[in-house]
């Protein structure tokens, strides 16, 4: 699992994922995730090349989504397969992690 940061306009980071999400993906990115929470409020996760979404992913943004909420933040991801939204819409995470169509959308969902 490759992880890039990047840097948007008003205090927004930008993350994206390239490769499966699996336990050894989340492994990569437990570390990063938890500094991310502890340092930033607005994050937009861009999954568009996450070839797969395992229920440790999903906790790992769970996790961090709901430390950003505690401290007043928000966690949104965008660029997502039918197949992750699915999986998100049926566990009932859409309630918890806002799912945006695009970069721009998901900026707009971060700064509500």
């Amino acid at each position: 699992m490759r992880m890039e940061q990047v840097e948007l306009p008003g205090n927004v980071l930008k993350i994206v994922l390239d490769g499966s999400l699996d336990i050894a993906g989340a492994g990569t990115l437990d570390m990063p995730f938890n500094v991310i929470a502890g340092s930033r409020k607005k994050v937009i996760v861009d999954l568009g090349k996450v070839s797969f979404l395992a229920s440790i992913g999903i906790r790992i943004l769970v996790k961090t989504a709901r430390a950003l909420a505690n401290k007043g933040g928000r966690l949104v991801v965008y660029n997502v397969s039918e197949q992750s939204i699915k999986v998100l819409r049926a566990t009932g995470i859409d309630a918890i992690i806002p799912i945006a169509a695009d970069e721009a959308a998901a900026i707009a969902e971060c700064n509500k």
